[in-house]
């Protein structure tokens, strides 16, 4: 058993993402890798992370191979996927799938804050905190 309160593992603030070999600039966005490949030598097959997003900040399009399921905790989000765009509101969860192009932007004045699930892929090198 993995037992770690979210307040005592590390976030990052994370400047960028990659879509498609390309390096896509992030607003204020931090992480916290909840769970992931490398952690409590477990055989992992997907990876839970936290995010705060902060408010007027946005994750820009972008896809990945991986799918992604996304538990919106506070704040209020625009998602776009899947060619639809919708407001988002707390208690609310969205399904990503493989190479969907997605965004979100906080459109409230405090940072939003969403629980995000992704499956590991290929040798799960993008279940692992960079």
């Amino acid at each position: 058993m993995i037992i770690r309160p979210i307040s005592e593992v590390e976030e990052k603030v994370i400047t960028s993402l990659e879509s498609e070999g390309k390096k896509i600039d992030v607003g204020n966005v931090k992480i916290k890798w909840l769970t992931h490949k490398t952690l409590g030598g477990y055989d992992h097959t997907f990876a839970v992370r936290h995010l705060t997003i902060g408010p007027g900040s946005m994750i820009p399009e972008h896809d990945h191979e991986y799918v992604e399921a996304v538990f919106i905790l506070k704040g209020k989000l625009e998602v776009s996927s899947g060619g639809e765009t919708r407001t988002l509101e707390p208690g609310t969860l969205f399904y990503v799938p493989s190479f969907e192009p997605h965004s979100a932007k906080n459109l409230g004045d405090e940072p939003a804050s969403v629980i995000c699930c992704i499956n590991c892929v290929g040798d799960g090198e993008n279940c692992i905190p960079k």
